[in-house]
């Protein structure tokens, strides 16, 4: 009966079905499946044009701070452009502006969803529990074939671990919001182990910032909900202990975090940057100095890596690897776009939405903690590197954020004219 009352529901709503299950693959292997997280955007890029006649009836109707929400994405594609004024290497800057225009057609897939009245928030959610042990399965073969190289997919392994732990998250989340039968509960929390164990045979320490904000969330919506939370949150808390203790795991937390404490101690007394944070160090330092050339409009997207260069050439930071980028989306922002692109950086990537979250907590509370739960750790992330410059993880954050958003105004909609409300998994 549930097999044909789907096969009813595709047959019916085909262009839903497909955007959904790009939706499910986006969230299962966008960082890790070569070009998965270009075709999967391209395809719901590509659904919203058959809404294009409606998209400025569907604006209009939409209320101001969705208008603000969509008009966060133009601003920050526009501090691209204005980057332009300065830039030296037009070939890098054109190859790196594709990123900006990416939260420019993040606007069409908005109003399309808005516009069909359907949410894809269930998709999303059934992508992310299947993520764990899919990820987890390719972490396993890459550590087995490369037993001291950080887990990765196609993608860079910072990325592969980011998305991991993102994932973690809004499963504590759907665990403490949603009602699910106990079978259920199990699947997620063994896809959550699974998650944060691939997060850590990544090695991608800065995906590592974002657990004390996840425990802070288990910790207060233990309090919040009650006995059922309790056991929830103690048995997770048991079994991420006894997986901390097992081996490779536990000791690739403890020698990686040695190793940070280390390189920072080094580069500071010793003015070492010839290392994974060392050369991080070294690169916001260069950042900082890089802007006060040029504060509101920046040095231009793509130009950074030749500052590095000129002063490699006088005999400075010789040695050090070069990179265009800064690893760190604030600082990168900040030498790229200048003034200008920090301003729309924070605009659309915490200010508009976690507004929209909590202005909607009333209508989803479970949707609502799931979309400031991307936020915030988009947000730590950021901190230790530019994921603002990868495709697939601007693809992933964009996406996420839609479908999120998109969900809480579709709920405030007649549900009897509404496509898969997602409030049950």
């Amino acid at each position: 009966m549930c097999l044909k009352k789907y096969i009813n529901t595709i047959k019916a709503e085909p262009v839903y079905f497909v955007a959904g299950i790009s939706v499910l693959l986006l969230a299962v292997m966008g960082t890790s499946v070569r070009h998965v997280a270009s075709v999967t955007f391209t395809i719901l890029v590509l659904l919203s044009f058959t809404t294009i006649k409606d998209w400025s009836k569907v604006y209009i109707s939409l209320s101001s701070l969705e208008k603000l929400f969509l008009l966060s994405f133009f601003l920050y594609m526009l501090s691209g452009v204005f980057s332009y004024y300065n830039v030296d290497d037009t070939d890098k800057y054109v190859k790196l502006f594709e990123r900006y225009f990416r939260f420019l057609l993040v606007i069409p897939i908005y109003l399309f969803l808005i516009k069909k009245k359907i949410s894809l928030l269930r998709y999303l959610y059934a992508g992310v529990v299947i993520s764990g042990p899919f990820l987890f399965l390719i972490a396993l073969k890459h550590s087995l074939q490369f037993p001291n190289v950080p887990a990765q997919g196609n993608y860079h392994h910072i990325i592969f671990g980011q998305l991991a732990m993102l994932n973690v998250g809004i499963m504590l989340n759907m665990l403490f919001t949603l009602n699910l039968s106990k079978k259920m509960q199990a699947v997620i929390l063994v896809s959550v182990l699974c998650g944060v164990a691939v997060a850590i045979m990544s090695q991608a320490r800065g995906a590592w910032l974002v657990i004390p904000v996840y425990l802070v969330f288990v910790i207060y919506s233990t309090f919040k909900s009650g006995k059922k939370a309790v056991v929830i949150a103690t048995v997770f808390i048991m079994l991420a202990m006894v997986l901390s203790s097992i081996k490779p795991v536990g000791n690739v937390v403890e020698q990686r975090t040695s190793d940070a404490v280390t390189e920072v101690n080094r580069f500071f007394t010793e003015d070492k940057y010839i290392s994974s944070v060392g050369t991080r160090l070294a690169m916001w330092e260069i950042a900082i100095n890089v802007w006060k050339k040029s504060p509101v409009l920046g040095t231009g997207l793509g130009d950074f890596d030749d500052e590095v260069i000129e002063l490699q050439a006088e005999g400075k930071y010789v040695g050090m690897d070069v990179h265009n980028s800064v690893h760190n989306i604030y600082l990168q922002a900040l030498v790229g776009s200048g003034l200008v692109g920090l301003f729309a950086l924070f605009f659309v990537i915490l200010f508009l939405p976690i507004r929209v979250f909590i202005c909607n907590m009333c209508v989803h509370k479970g949707a609502s903690y799931a979309g400031i739960i991307v936020v915030v750790s988009y947000a730590v992330f950021g901190l230790t590197e530019s994921w603002t410059l990868r495709l697939p993880a601007v693809s992933v954050f964009l996406v996420y954020l839609v479908i999120i958003v998109s969900h809480l105004y579709v709920s405030q909609l007649n549900k009897d004219e509404v496509y898969d409300v997602g409030d049950k998994l």
